[in-house]
């Protein structure tokens, strides 16, 4: 689940070729994810997340969550949604 974005500041010291020191600021941003496995919170950098990727409709695991295991418990739970008979009597929030 995306939760938000943040921006984090970094500021390094570089010296020049004449030998003087400049200040140089680096902002990176960073976006944070609530796993849909385990409810962790967790950050990936803006550049290795594509922006379509930000929304609910996606799911989200972080390092520690086995992905491959999660996407096919996630293909089972949708495969017994569709294979469900119209007139069923079950609820489709019970899935």
């Amino acid at each position: 689940m995306f939760i938000g974005e943040e921006k984090k500041t970094t500021w390094s010291e570089r010296t020049s070729k004449l030998g003087k020191k400049h200040k140089c600021k680096r902002v990176q941003t960073l976006y944070i994810f609530k796993c849909d496995s385990c409810s962790e919170k967790f950050i990936r950098p803006r550049g290795s997340i594509e922006v379509k990727r930000l929304t609910d409709f996606y799911k989200h695991v972080c390092a520690k969550c086995d992905p491959k295991k999660f996407a096919q418990q996630q293909g089972v739970k949708q495969r017994k949604l569709l294979d469900m008979p119209v007139s069923s009597t079950k609820r489709v929030s019970d899935f």
